[in-house]
This record gives C-alpha cells, structure tokens and sequence, in this order.
C-alpha cells in the first residue's frame, strides 16, 4: 500500500473509531497517483461540528501537508480554527504559517496539527462540560 493510500486509511479510521461523532461526510479527490484532496464535514453528538481540509501529498516516503483547515464551532460560534493559510495577522507567531484562531478574534501560535490530534481536543472539551 502507497504511503499516500495508508494516510487516507488511517484519516478515515479515526473518523469511523471516534465514539463522539454522530454522522459524517469525507470527500476525497485524487488529483494524481501522489497528491489528494481530502475535505469533508463532522457533526458531533453535542450538535457540534468540524469542517475540515487537507491538501496532500506523497514526498517520497513522507507525506507532506501543504494546506490544511479544521474549523469547529457550536451553531454559528467559532470554538477554534486551525490552519495553515498565509494569513497577514500570523505572521509574526514563531509558528507562521500554522496557527490558532480563537474567538473573538485571537490568532495564537500552533504547530502543525491532524485529525486525530484535533478529534481528541474535541473529545476532552465534550468530557469537560459533562
């Protein structure tokens, strides 16, 4: 299996595995043998949700992320966003161009970031508010 078919694996496993998660929707787009477009939607069973992107690619043995987005809110209420977009009020974090979007209008620093890591943040917020 390519690096690339076992990152698309594994990005579905922890959707389908997340015991929080109500329904979803997972798009993926094979732009070529090496690169992939992978969005999709998240309800949660708090009726939370998370939209998603991540535009990747095979580098050899590695994969390399070269865009991504996980926007999660309540309603309409942003809860947080993390991103990698060349956003001009970032650039200054030592972690440009990943970074954290917080209500109201914070931008902190953040490292690069995935879905498990992002489903598990969402996970403990839920236990905190039981």
């Amino acid at each position: 299996m390519s690096k690339l078919n076992e990152y698309i694996r594994r990005f579905e496993d922890a959707i389908q595995s997340s015991p929080i998660i109500r329904a979803y929707e997972i798009h993926i787009d094979r732009k070529t043998e090496d690169i992939v477009y992978i969005n999709g939607k998240i309800d949660f069973e708090d009726g939370s949700t998370l939209d998603f992107k991540e535009f990747v690619a095979s580098a050899g043995t590695d994969i390399e992320k070269y865009k991504y987005a996980y926007n999660y809110r309540k309603q309409d209420s942003l809860v947080f966003r993390y991103d990698n977009a060349l956003d001009p009020r970032a650039r200054k974090l030592p972690s440009f161009p990943h970074h954290l979007h917080l209500p109201p209008d914070m931008i902190s620093e953040s490292l690069p970031i995935n879905i498990n890591e992002i489903l598990n943040n969402i996970e403990d917020r839920m236990i905190g508010i039981k």
